[in-house]
């Protein structure tokens, strides 16, 4: 209820059904009223830069890791003071699924354990199952995105995680427009997203709206809770900037901008 009308969730799918069922039962009951469905991780991949960096699950201090702990002292100690960080969600179902296997890479978690690549009738199970807007992300191919409108979801959402789960796939903003004529559903689009032009770029060729990820928590680590704000701040310069450049008066006019030029 906290939350307000404002609550998304974003869904690992788990392959057991008796795990999805208490997941998404947990998931209303926290007051989230819009589920994410993520598509694009049907398997584990081995994430060489996780490696290199040394992210481990659960997390332990390398030599490495404290070697960066010591360069940001004040995150440090507020991660010290709120303990280390868990999947509290994934621990739940985790601990008998990690009993029935002998070992787990060790940059990955027990989540990759519990799912499963989702198809049409997965989709269907739990368009029956939420009854809030249901959103598929990671959608990539038009033909992938063509049958949804059909399945009752109510939004695509064009990514493909960042480049980090398959290094060979193709950049998000290449395949956009594909997807985009392929579907009347809207559209969200993120992968690449750095600033106000790459935004107003994705808007162009097709995004209902944009979202980006680690600019948000780069934000808050770095000067903590005004961080998001601040971030905000600097994209809204960037977008009007930008606009301004363009002779865009409204975010409905890059389309027209794109293809007039």
């Amino acid at each position: 209820p906290y939350l307000g009308d404002m609550g998304w969730f974003q869904m690992y799918p788990p392959r057991d059904e008796a795990i999805r069922n208490d997941m998404i039962q947990r998931v209303k009951n926290a007051g989230f009223t819009t589920l994410v469905v993520t598509i694009d991780v049907p398997a584990q991949s081995r994430r060489e830069r996780q490696i290199r960096g040394g992210l481990v699950q659960p997390p332990r201090l390398t030599p490495r890791i404290l070697a960066q702990v010591a360069g940001c002292p004040e995150w440090a100690l507020r991660t010290a003071l709120n303990g280390k960080p868990r999947m509290k969600m994934i621990e739940t179902y985790g601990k008998a699924v990690m009993e029935s296997v002998a070992s787990l890479p060790s940059n990955n978690h027990v989540g990759y354990l519990l799912r499963t690549a989702p198809d049409h009738s997965y989709v269907k199970l739990l368009r029956d199952a939420w009854d809030g807007p249901l959103i598929v992300k990671g959608v990539m191919c038009p033909d992938d995105a063509a049958p949804l409108e059909g399945l009752g979801v109510d939004a695509v959402w064009v990514s493909n995680h960042a480049g980090r789960q398959f290094a060979g796939s193709p950049a998000a903003i290449d395949m956009l427009p594909a997807v985009k004529a392929a579907t009347n559903l809207p559209l969200i689009f993120d992968s690449g997203i750095e600033g106000g032009l790459d935004m107003l770029r994705a808007l162009a060729l097709g995004a209902d709206f944009v979202m980006m990820g680690r600019a948000w928590h780069y934000a808050l680590g770095a000067i903590g809770a005004k961080g998001p704000a601040h971030l905000y701040d600097m994209l809204v310069d960037d977008l009007n900037s930008n606009m301004i450049q363009i002779a865009a008066t409204h975010l409905s006019d890059l389309p027209d901008l794109l293809h007039k030029y």
